[in-house]
């Protein structure tokens, strides 16, 4: 079985309401980029998602902003990593392929950040030619009690990130799909008794303002593991279990039926 990894501890598994947190913490180490074992594995998938989907993995607004933010990250990413970029690509295509994370560039204007380029090739459900050009506020606009918990504090406190002071923070859901690339929902699927053919999935997900003006480098790490690793942390199953359990029913319309609501007797059992 695949040992339980330390980020199980990162998660934020306290019962609403609220239902929703900012939960940002300072990024005290530096560790912007995560790589481990899998680099290569996720390297690769990369490449063959971008490949099927050329126009849902990458996509940019053709602006200075974009433009000059673009090649900031990309060489960011590769003083970070010592990788070489692909010639001839848009740069933050090039730097997505150097990656796990997938990256979005957020440009402030009309008096908010919009989502103006990204390179995302493990979303959860959502897809980036729908989210691209738009605040924050449309962005997640589907995202159950977004507007009225999160929305006014997420758009301060964008606009508040210093470049020095990059944050992070980790979200986290249980899918009964494991593909990586989920820009749409699927039917909820029957299956065997959980914990099998259920997945723990989580993202760290970091904002560091840039030195380009008026943006903002947002990076998800994907990270995946069987809900079955949770069996050696008891404490982890019973807080989630309590946090699944207190889900509002606009949160159980919205995410329950991909796995959460179905694990929670296993969950509690534990």
């Amino acid at each position: 079985m695949t040992a339980a990894p330390e980020w199980l501890d990162e998660l934020d598994l306290r019962p609403g309401p609220p239902w929703l947190a900012l939960g940002t913490r300072a990024l005290a180490d530096g560790r912007w980029l995560l790589a481990d074992g899998d680099l290569e594995r996720d390297l690769h998938r990369k490449a063959e998602i971008l490949a099927a989907h050329p126009d849902d993995a990458f996509a940019a607004l053709d602006s200075p902003a974009v433009r000059a933010a673009s090649a900031e990250v990309l060489d960011l990413v590769v003083t970070a990593t010592g990788r070489s970029p692909e010639p001839g690509r848009h740069p933050l295509d090039a730097a997505g392929r150097l990656v796990q994370e997938d990256l979005c560039l957020l440009v402030e204007r009309d008096g908010a950040a919009h989502l103006d380029a990204g390179s995302v090739c493990f979303p959860s459900y959502w897809r980036l030619r729908d989210k691209l050009g738009r605040p924050m506020a449309a962005v997640h606009g589907p995202v159950a009690h977004y507007a009225e918990e999160l929305a006014d504090r997420v758009d301060r406190f964008l606009a508040r990130l210093r470049p020095e002071r990059p944050v992070w923070r980790r979200s986290w859901s249980i899918h009964d799909d494991p593909s990586l690339w989920l820009p749409d929902p699927t039917p909820p699927r029957g299956g065997p008794e959980p914990p099998e053919g259920l997945w723990l999935r989580s993202e760290r997900q970091v904002l560091r303002r840039l030195a380009t003006p008026g943006t903002i480098l947002f990076t998800i790490r994907t990270q995946q593991i069987p809900l079955a690793t949770l069996a050696s942390r008891p404490d982890v199953c019973h807080r989630m279990a309590d946090a699944v359990a207190a889900w509002s029913s606009e949160l159980v319309a919205y995410k329950g039926a991909r796995g959460a609501r179905r694990a929670l007797p296993w969950l509690r059992s534990r």
